[in-house]
């Protein structure tokens, strides 16, 4: 059997660009800007893509332009931090939340101007007095969600489940059950 040596060479250059590319391939989170993010509570322009941020306290944290997507957020705390004469208040402005499991977080205030929620779990999540105008919350699952007094001018609903899903106006939208 004649071994062609350039063909070798050359499978063997391949096997070792897609061994020192695969872990990046997987869409895993950089694990230095979550680093960065504990100690700051700001990830803007960041990727946490499929991040297990669950069940942390992370009111007031700024995930402007921040790519979240698949991250998962259940129980997280990201609701509004009163501080000394204002409150601060979490920011997805612009973020990519695209399958972002957010099931019962606190995200009550939170501002969510533009953000990419297509198809996130927000089941149970307080979203009150949140800012979702601009949002696209297409396939979005609000079951249970509380929406009360959130701004949601703008935003694109196409395909949301909703389900005891309380209204910007206290109504109760049971649509999807």
């Amino acid at each position: 059997m004649v071994v062609n040596k350039s063909r070798l060479k050359q499978g063997s250059m391949v096997l070792a660009v897609v061994c020192a590319v695969w872990p990046w391939a997987a869409g895993a989170f950089d694990a230095g800007k979550m680093e960065d993010f504990k100690t700051t509570n700001v990830c803007k322009y960041c990727d946490l893509t499929d991040a297990p941020l669950g069940g942390r306290d992370m009111r007031g944290a700024d995930f402007q332009n921040a790519n979240l997507s698949g991250a998962v957020l259940v129980k997280a705390n990201l609701g509004e931090r009163p501080m000394e004469k204002r409150t601060l208040v979490s920011n997805f402005e612009d973020a990519n939340l695209r399958r972002a499991d957010f099931s019962g977080a606190n995200l009550h205030m939170a501002n969510f101007t533009s953000a990419y929620l297509r198809e996130a779990n927000l089941t149970g999540a307080d979203l009150g007095d949140a800012v979702l105008q601009n949002a696209n919350l297409k396939g979005a699952v609000l079951a249970g969600a509380n929406l009360k007094g959130a701004k949601v001018d703008g935003a694109k609903w196409d395909d949301a489940k909703f389900c005891k899903t309380t209204m910007p106006d206290g109504a109760v939208n049971d649509s999807g059950c």
